[in-house]
């Protein structure tokens, strides 16, 4: 399962860096984690419209399918990113899913997880918690701050964007010094979600297009952390970031 992990990983490289593809096996797809009870996908288009976001900002390639796995499915392990996101509470995994997932997680992967509803306390976010109970239930949910990776893995961020800010903050579990969970409450699917038509299919909820782009640049920033983890953190970048950060700050 690692090597199978590691192989994907190695697939998709920096965006300084040219990507060479091997085939469709070695290009990015983001599988979406498909659950008993409650709506899985309530935002269908949002991962093909991120990925083509991906395509178009850096040199990673991506494959824009549409996958649904369910946490026993091994083929979860032939996939370096998974999202789940919903809107309402949902069944308990089963022992054996969870292990699935802590082994997925373990040996290198990496989940995002967007609740959808906007509005706190959802029943999403309570079903969430449980699962993470289960999976980690000594490593609760941390705030992630922002001098983490993910505000700079590709572009320079200083504020946790989304359809709606219901948190302004990110969650995650970090295990062995590598945020293998991040938890947005913020709808950031609902951000993304184009038409056929290139046309956005929600509103923004108190916020207007640059809530939008940011929520973009947000779901670029944490593809580029699952892939790359340290890019950026290493001190040869770090007076060009600070600099970077405080002409943005000054503005």
């Amino acid at each position: 399962m690692a090597c199978c992990l590691l192989l994907a990983f190695i697939a998709v490289l920096l965006t300084s860096i040219p990507v060479f593809a091997i085939g469709d096996s070695s290009k990015l797809a983001i599988p979406q984690i498909q659950y008993r009870g409650g709506d899985f996908k309530p935002r269908p288009k949002a991962l093909e419209s991120l990925l083509a976001q991906v395509a178009k900002r850096t040199s990673v390639e991506v494959r824009r399918d549409s996958l649904e796995f369910k946490l026993d499915d091994p083929r979860l392990f032939h996939h370096p990113f998974l999202y789940m996101g919903g809107t309402g509470g949902f069944e308990p995994f089963k022992k054996g899913e969870i292990k699935a997932l802590r082994d997925y997680l373990n040996y290198g992967g990496f989940l995002l997880i967007d609740d959808n509803s906007t509005t706190p306390n959802s029943g999403f976010d309570g079903s969430v918690r449980k699962m993470i109970n289960d999976l980690f239930p000594h490593t609760p949910f941390q705030k992630i701050g922002q001098d983490h990776s993910i505000f700079r893995s590709f572009y320079l961020i200083n504020e946790v964007a989304g359809r709606v800010q219901v948190n302004p903050y990110l969650e995650g579990i970090t295990v062995k010094g590598k945020t293998v969970i991040v938890y947005s409450r913020n709808d950031l699917a609902g951000a993304w979600s184009k038409n056929k038509l290139g046309h956005y299919n929600f509103d923004m909820i108190g916020s207007g297009p640059k809530q939008r782009t940011q929520s973009i640049r947000l779901g670029v920033n944490i593809i580029m952390y699952s892939l790359t983890l340290d890019y950026k953190k290493d001190l040869v970048h770090l007076p060009t970031i600070l600099e970077r950060l405080r002409r943005y700050n000054s503005r």
